[in-house]
């Protein structure tokens, strides 16, 4: 490539190709976050990249039409119609009718729903409202959630244009002077709101305005010079400032990447964190536009260029497709990465015919441009109606009334909450009754955890566990409070039973978590005559450890300071997939069957890793006499195998997993059995 190939004229604007480098960093990083969130756990600020970007060149658009005294705003929209439009239309139109085909009622109904929204640049609003945290099970398995970022920016194009054109009439010489104050105004608002509501402050315009405007800044803050006038190229294609520019470019590109790797799902975004990608980009963005900077070849070469000119069509269809990818795998018992993966090389595919075929065509300029309009409009209300008609459908979870309503109180014993939302957004939950949860602090587990002194005067049954544990923890509470024992809850959902460094490698020891920590602490303190020890038992076999290792070190640490290490052996799990409504799903078979009889469901694949973690407890209780297996499990088997799941109106599932508050109370002579036999163990010596 030539040095002064990274600034080159196009059309009435110069084009400079380093830009659509830089989107090609963005959507790169969000991809990979999609297909596989351990490969890049912070490429959703990709997204961040995008925004600084869209505001530096909306600005600069605007800005420099002005100068040379035609900008209209009709114009403005117009363009803006037949850029973004079309292709979003198509996706969401696809999308409905691919759900139709293939998923169940509730589903085809919330994306339809959702779709609407899309459609009318308000997406965001439909993800905080009914999808909850961006990281939450329902925005995870929601075809369109990816579509919240539109939201935003369409919002701030609509309302900016209009406001810069003022500011730029009657306020010319202080325009930067604005655009710096409401950019501070907004970062502000953003660092407050984190703190207070990170779910709203994640998706909502004027919490995400200050990096749209840091872009703006950038623009506003330029001399109207060649690299910004209409066909004109910098004939000098290295200036003096080469170096500093180039220093620029390193550190804003190591800032991009250091905010893909290192910034984490969680409370702290979007807040201060937030400005390792937006400065960053700010960064790339001044160097990407000096020419003969190392940074700007690197982002103005092909595949960069390439990459960033199908970016827009490439966020737009490789997230439905990365979720029917994903939603096949485990239906069909396959890892939920590869379907990732195979769902992101479709939507890759998908997204460059759509570019090829729909976007590019539709957004010419040329004598026909009235008809492209035209058709860009009637395929909108088309595909409008197309929802409208679907969301207004039925979706009953069980087909009628079939089941009673199920219930989970697990939440409320919930020692580390760290999602916020309402859980029934999730389709699987969508029929499950929560009870409403008082106002409480985030990580219970610092102070050992929620604890109900029943009797004496420290807990002497202490749960542990993942979710598995919190379903059983409201019955656990009930037998303790009616024998008069003091009980701690020291589990959370989505947390392991198993201490994080068991499995480490020995000579590289992992850091202590803070969780695991505070666990072991109390647990020494209060050297309770029960530990409860509740988890997903079949997916424990993914450390290099294995089960059977971390399995015994556990019960090294954890019998000397207990009479009773009960183990709770695992409930079968149903083969119908943890994102699908169970009672939905039997509704729908004993609809198909015609004979009103609820169907057998049979265990997923994890049964063989649930059977052998049982049998290694089992055989590990001759080994450590403190040990006791508590086999619930086979409460929930019919004689064939398949699951008991439900009894007359009484369904005893929450979801494919997890038992509800019914199937909880099935296990509750075990329970109160093995607790109270606790109480005859000698304690252990001290």
């Amino acid at each position: 490539m030539r040095p002064d190939a990274s600034i080159r004229t196009h059309r009435s604007t110069t084009y400079i190709p380093a830009l659509d480098g830089i989107r090609a960093i963005a959507i790169i990083a969000v991809l990979l976050f999609h297909v596989h969130p351990a490969a890049l756990k912070g490429g959703f600020t990709g997204v961040d990249v995008f925004y600084v970007l869209s505001g530096f060149l909306i600005t600069t658009i605007i800005l420099q039409d002005l100068r040379h005294g035609r900008f209209s705003l009709t114009e403005f929209y117009i363009r803006r119609i037949q850029r973004l439009l079309p292709n979003m239309v198509l996706t969401v139109c696809v999308t409905l009718a691919v759900w139709s085909w293939v998923m169940m009622p509730s589903q085809i109904l919330r994306t339809a729903r959702h779709g609407l929204w899309a459609l009318f640049n308000a997406s965001n609003f439909y993800t905080w409202l009914y999808l909850g945290d961006y990281w939450s099970d329902a925005a995870e398995w929601a075809p369109l959630t990816h579509t919240w970022s539109l939201g935003v920016e369409e919002q701030f194009y609509l309302l900016y244009p209009t406001l810069l054109v003022l500011l730029a009439k009657y306020q010319p010489q202080r325009l930067r002077l604005w655009l710096t104050l409401a950019m501070i105004g907004s970062f502000a608002a953003c660092t407050i709101l984190t703190r207070i509501d990170q779910v709203a402050a994640f998706y909502l315009l004027p919490t995400r305005l200050w990096e749209l405007l840091l872009g703006a800044v950038l623009a506003a803050s330029a001399r109207p010079s060649a690299a910004l006038a209409p066909g004109v190229a910098d004939p000098q294609p290295v200036s003096p400032a080469t170096g500093r520019w180039n220093l620029c470019g390193y550190l804003g590109l190591a800032l991009a990447v250091l905010g893909f790797v290192a910034i984490e799902s969680g409370r702290d975004f979007p807040g201060v964190v937030a400005l390792a990608p937006t400065v960053g980009t700010a960064l790339l963005l001044l160097a990407a536009t000096q020419p003969g900077t190392h940074v700007g070849h690197w982002l103005s070469t092909r595949f960069m260029v390439f990459t960033g000119k199908i970016s827009y069509s490439l966020y737009l269809w490789h997230w439905p497709a990365i979720i029917l990818g994903r939603y096949f795998a485990k239906s069909h018992g396959l890892s939920p990465v590869l379907g990732s993966i195979a769902g992101g090389i479709a939507g890759v595919g998908l997204a460059w015919a759509a570019y090829v075929g729909v976007e590019q065509p539709l957004r010419k300029r040329d004598a026909a441009r009235r008809w492209r309009l035209i058709t860009i409009g009637i395929g909108f209300i088309a595909v409008v109606v197309f929802a409208w008609n679907l969301s207004r459908r039925s979706a009953a979870s069980d087909g009628g009334p079939v089941f009673n309503q199920p219930a989970f109180y697990g939440k409320l014993y919930d020692s580390d909450l760290r999602t916020s939302g309402n859980p029934t957004a999730a389709i699987r939950y969508s029929d499950v009754y929560f009870p409403p949860m008082e106002s409480r602090a985030d990580a219970l587990w610092k102070t050992g955890g929620i604890v109900h002194l029943y009797g004496a005067d420290r807990p002497q049954v202490v749960v542990l566990g993942s979710s598995h544990a919190l379903m059983y923890s409201r019955l656990i509470d009930d037998i303790c409070r009616e024998h008069s024992i003091s009980v701690a809850f020291l589990a959370a959902g989505g947390r392991s039973l198993f201490f994080d460094d068991f499995g480490a490698d020995a000579n590289r020891p992992s850091e202590p978590d803070p969780f695991d920590a505070a666990r072991r602490q109390f647990l020494k303190e209060w050297r309770p005559e029960a530990i409860i020890a509740i988890d997903r038992w079949d997916s424990r076999f993914d450390q290099p450890a294995g089960f059977d290792g971390r399995l015994r070190a556990f019960l090294a640490e954890m019998c000397p300071l207990a009479r009773r290490v009960i183990f709770i052996a695992q409930v079968p799990a149903a083969e119908v997939g943890e994102n699908e409504n169970l009672r939905e799903v039997v509704g729908q078979m004993m609809k198909s069957s015609n004979s009103g009889l609820p169907p057998n469901l049979r265990p997923d694949p994890g049964e063989p890793l649930r059977r052998q973690a049982v049998a290694t407890a089992e055989a590990m209780s001759r080994e450590f006499p403190c040990l006791r297996v508590l086999r619930v499990d086979r409460l929930f088997y019919e004689r064939d195998g398949s699951i008991r799941y439900a009894e007359g109106r009484d369904f005893y599932y929450a979801d494919d997993d997890h038992l509800s508050e019914l199937g909880a109370d099935r296990t509750r002579p075990l329970f109160t059995e093995a607790i109270l036999e606790a109480h005859s163990v000698p304690a252990p010596p001290r």
